[in-house]
Formats: structure tokens, C-alpha cells, sequence
């Protein structure tokens, strides 16, 4: 069993701080710094306690992407904040939008955040296992054609529930805490659960779906892509409003009127 290259290990830790830094800069404009502060430290410690527990107690899993204090690498706990932060705000924004909720959003706000992001891992964590960025300890029935680099099939369905408990944890405290959360949308631009701050939340989460999306279609494993779709629904539900997404739906009745 070879180590993960070096080269692939920095990209993804780099990645990840990059992505840190612009989801801080997203929220400090949204929500301002007391609960840009109160997210990121729910938004890491949640997520890295459940990961600690799964790594060091069940030996579930193992991480194989350096560095990994504990044996929870930095990418992986600043990766668990930005999946969760960035489909936190861009649900914030599609359910004051659609009105879910009778007008309060919070209601929904930490199943569907959850739904969303456990959407997003059913098609990124096949993709990180066939990576070999880790490997769980056990065969598991979620993707089982794919082997992990100890030789072990597949995902367990236990991670998914993980998913689900770690991310409605880190919204519900979020929200327990933050007892302004249903507060009117200032008028400011780019204010929390605006359509700007879903747009950009959106676009920050691009990052982690793209490429596994093009690994999907590479590999014939289209499959992952549908399982995803939930996921890629709330993605374009938030961007439909962002100028490149008007002007891609707008441009071919353009050129049909440009063309009579």
C-alpha cells in the first residue's frame, strides 16, 4: 500500500486554506464577526470531534492526506467547515426566497442544509476514495465498485448518516445560538440570506463539485451525478440570478431575435 504523493496531498491542504479564507471573507460580510466566529468554531469542532471518534475510537476510517494532527488532516476540518458554512448560507437564501418554512426559514433551514450537503458527499467521497485521499477500515454497500487503497470496497452507509447528524448539529447550535437568525434581510447588499450571499455561497462550493463532477463523467459513473442532483438543484436555485448564469440562459433567445 503506497502513500498518497506529496504533490496531491499540498494541493488539496492548499485548496482547502484558500477556500477557508474566502468562506470567512463571505460571512464576515454577511453576518459580521461574532457569528463569523460562532460558525467557524461550530463548523470545525462539531465535524473534527465526530472525525476524531470515527479515526481514533471506532477505526473507521482512515486519512491518508498530510498534514493530520490526531489523524484528522487540516484539510479535512477546514474542508468540513466550508461544505458546511457554504450550503448553510446558500439554503438560507433559496428558503427566503421560495417562502419555506410560512416565512421563517429556520424551520428547515437545518434539514436542508443537511440534505444538501449529504447530497454533495455522495458523489465526493466516492470520488476522494477512488483518489485514495483515504480508506475506510471495512467493505462498505455504498459505491462498492470502487476500492480504496487497502483493498477495501466501497462506503459505508454510516458515513452519509454521520453527514447528515454532524451538519443539522452545527446549523441547530448555529441557530440555538444566534436567536436573531429570522431577523428581516438587511438592506445592505450581500447581508445574510440575501440573494447575493446565496450566489456567492454558491459559487464557493463550485470548487468541491466540479471536479467531482468531472471525475463522474470521465469515469462513466454517471450514476454518483444523479445521486448528487439535489445538491446541483440548490447550486443552480442560487445562481440563477448571478449575471454569467442570466446571460447563458438568456444568450440563445438573443440570438434567435438577432437572427429574425
Amino acid at each position: 500500500m503506497g502513500k498518497l504523493d506529496p504533490r496531491l496531498s499540498k494541493a488539496v491542504t492548499a485548496h482547502a486554506f484558500l477556500m477557508t479564507g474566502l468562506n470567512v471573507v463571505h460571512s464576515l460580510r454577511a453576518r459580521g464577526l461574532s457569528r463569523t466566529l460562532l460558525f467557524v468554531g461550530l463548523g470545525h469542532g462539531i465535524p473534527v470531534l465526530g472525525e476524531y471518534l470515527a479515526i481514533n475510537f471506532s477505526k473507521l476510517l482512515r486519512h491518508r492526506v498530510n498534514p493530520k494532527p490526531g489523524g484528522v488532516p487540516v484539510a479535512i476540518a477546514l474542508g468540513w467547515y466550508n461544505v458546511g458554512y457554504g450550503t448553510f448560507a446558500m439554503m438560507e437564501d433559496i428558503l427566503r426566497r421560495t417562502g419555506s418554512g410560512g416565512g421563517k426559514p429556520s424551520r428547515a433551514l437545518s434539514p436542508a442544509t443537511a440534505l444538501a450537503a449529504t447530497s454533495l458527499d455522495l458523489l465526493v467521497d466516492p470520488f476522494g476514495l477512488d483518489l485514495g485521499l483515504w480508506e475506510w477500515s471495512g467493505d462498505g454497500r455504498y459505491a462498492a465498485e470502487i476500492v480504496g487503497p487497502n483493498g477495501k470496497h466501497g462506503v459505508p452507509l454510516l458515513n452519509f448518516a454521520g453527514w447528515l447528524g454532524l451538519t443539522a448539529s452545527v446549523t441547530l447550535a448555529y441557530q440555538r445560538l444566534d436567536p436573531d437568525i429570522d431577523a428581516a434581510v438587511a438592506s445592505r447588499w450581500g447581508a445574510a440570506g440575501s440573494p447575493e450571499a446565496g450566489r456567492h455561497a454558491a459559487l464557493l462550493l463550485l470548487p468541491y463539485y466540479l471536479p467531482a463532477a468531472a471525475w463522474a463523467l470521465q469515469r462513466r459513473k454517471r450514476k454518483y451525478l444523479l445521486y448528487s442532483a439535489p445538491f446541483a438543484a440548490a447550486l443552480w436555485t442560487a445562481l440563477r440570478g448571478h449575471p454569467i448564469i442570466n446571460g447563458f440562459r438568456s444568450g440563445p433567445s438573443r440570438r434567435h431575435q438577432a437572427g429574425r
